[in-house]
């Protein structure tokens, strides 16, 4: 685990260009600190508080979410010290955002919530952004009997929503 400060904003800014999207905040300190023990979580937090005041990340907020993302500065920067970071620990990264990064947009771009109605029912709202966060792609609402069948739903959302919308397209699309 990284304990040098600026180790640790090398290996934030490293992480971010390899995965090549904006990153809410919990999915980058998921990232390096529980899903791998790159970091510890506050040295992280105070890391991207720091990056974000240097510019070399950019604060971005939309659709009541904030997402991160590297800027140029940041490339440059990483660019000119990425060699600090250990080599071993550069390819544990890449292997990594290889192997998840679409679990890592999965979860930020395939939304789901439901809620309580008045009459008992549930009410299952289910949302694919679009990538970056930019607007919404699709957005369902389903309205269930029983919280049981809506959290079954709010559950497998991340795991099927790419099947859903390539059948609701494959239906609706075909003449």
């Amino acid at each position: 685990m990284a304990t040098d400060s600026t180790l640790i904003k090398l290996i934030l800014l490293y992480a971010m260009d390899k995965m090549d999207v904006p990153l809410e905040e919990d999915v980058l300190t998921d990232l390096c600190t529980s899903d791998h023990t790159w970091m510890n979580y506050m040295d992280c937090k105070d890391a991207i508080a720091a990056l974000e005041d240097v510019s070399f990340v950019q604060k971005k907020a939309s659709q009541n979410k904030i997402t991160y993302s590297i800027t140029p500065d940041g490339r440059m920067c990483l660019a000119n010290f990425y060699t600090r970071i250990p080599i071993s620990l550069r390819e544990e990264i890449n292997a990594s955002v290889k192997q998840d990064r679409m679990k890592y947009r999965r979860r930020q771009e395939y939304v789901s919530d439901y809620f309580r109605n008045s009459d008992q029912t549930y009410t299952v709202l289910l949302r694919i952004l679009k990538p970056g966060g930019e607007g919404t792609l699709v957005e369902l609402k389903m309205v269930v009997e029983s919280k049981e069948t809506a959290l079954f739903i709010y559950k497998n959302w991340q795991d099927r929503a790419g099947s859903v919308y390539s059948a609701l397209c494959d239906n609706l699309l075909d003449c």
